[in-house]
């Protein structure tokens, strides 16, 4: 495509100077038509200036500098010499930085020839304005050059950035679909097992079938709870309100940490703030930390003295799980699967969170949530 505007401009101000002479003082003592045809030429050149800017540079200086050399001729300000200015910009902005210099080079001869053609820029003042609009213009062209090529490669980047940590998701999505295989087949195998000997058990020594039976039941809390978890991490849209179910909030989490006391965890729950009005994903995100955090002190960290702590202010829910060093190595991550489900959920509602250890060897899981969007 041609960009019309600037030649258009540049020619209609040329032809005002040239019929009406109120625009700039006449260059040259000939009449002002006598500008006419070079400047229409020059700028009809210049639509051409993104595609051969190098040769539409050449044509304007043709026509500004060798026609006086042929005949008494006037240097038209807004359709010669500003046309030149143009050129020599789209020459620095669209070409390498050599072809480039080479514009400036043959716009420095054009420079020194004008003097001599024009008697009314020989002195001083006119020489350095002249100079100095072609030295601006060649600069603002390699600017223009530069930020264009900036900006190119910072978008290229993201674009790049995000097909990889698209990649990198459905990779997440994939191993965890093996590991959700895995936890169902060694849970469902164990159950049968445990099963068969309560069954045989049962006859015989029923002391036998009821530890059997318990087994099976803590094997089957602790395996819905990761298998939860996991399930909510392949979802699409883990927090669309289109389920049937009901979603748990932050109101369930004083029946998660009594279910947790009966499983032998000690935990204790602190809330600070209101937290019935904070919008459904906020509540249900924190009650899945607070669950996902549990649930990993009881499993790597065994019975040990746990803190719950949620806090809610005018504009972050904060929610923290600590947990006091364990018999054989207390760690809220575990093997990190259910850590990279809850990061999924706190980005996607612009949180931040945190995991390490804390205090003497004990660990803490952090988040914060932003609670700006409420239910009104």
């Amino acid at each position: 495509m041609y960009d019309v505007s600037p030649p258009a401009i540049l020619l209609a101000l040329g032809l005002i100077d040239v019929f009406t002479g109120s625009l700039t003082t006449p260059i040259g003592a000939a009449p002002a038509l006598t500008s006419l045809v070079p400047g229409t030429i020059a700028c009809l050149a210049l639509l051409f200036r993104r595609r051969y800017p190098l040769a539409v540079l050449s044509v304007i200086l043709v026509m500004g500098l060798v026609p006086p050399l042929v005949i008494p001729t006037t240097l038209g300000y807004w359709d010669e010499f500003a046309v030149w200015l143009v050129a020599l910009y789209s020459c620095a902005r669209h070409r390498p930085l050599g072809w480039a210099l080479v514009a400036l080079a043959v716009s420095a001869v054009g420079m020194v020839m004008l003097p001599l053609e024009f008697a009314e820029l020989r002195d001083a003042g006119s020489i350095l304005f002249n100079s100095a609009m072609v030295a601006a213009s060649f600069a603002l062209g390699l600017l223009t050059r530069s930020w264009t090529s900036y900006r190119e490669r910072s978008l290229r980047a993201a674009a790049e950035r995000a097909v990889a940590e698209e990649r990198a998701g459905r990779q997440e999505r994939t191993r965890i679909a093996r590991e959700l295989h895995d936890v169902i087949s060694h849970t469902i195998t164990v159950i049968v097992m445990q099963a068969g000997g309560a069954r045989l058990a049962a006859s015989t020594d029923p002391t036998a079938a009821v530890t059997a039976l318990a087994r099976i039941e803590a094997l089957g809390r602790e395996s819905l709870t990761e298998l939860r978890t996991l399930l909510e991490v392949l979802r699409e849209e883990p927090d669309s309100p289109d389920g049937t179910a009901p979603q748990p909030t932050l109101a369930d989490l004083d029946g998660l940490c009594a279910q947790m006391r009966g499983l032998g965890l000690p935990v204790r729950l602190r809330t600070e703030g209101e937290t019935a009005a904070l919008a459904p994903g906020i509540q249900l995100t924190g009650y899945r930390i607070v669950q996902e955090g549990l649930t990993n002190v009881l499993k790597h960290a065994g019975a040990v003295d746990t803190q719950v702590s949620v806090l809610a202010t005018a504009g972050a829910l904060t929610v923290e799980v600590e947990c006091a060093p364990g018999g054989h190595g207390s760690s809220l991550g575990g093997t990190e699967h259910g850590l990279l489900g809850l990061r999924e959920r706190v980005d996607a509602v612009g949180g931040t969170m945190s995991a390490g250890p804390h205090r003497d060897g004990g660990y803490l899981l952090r988040a914060e949530l932003p609670v700006a969007e409420r239910v009104s």
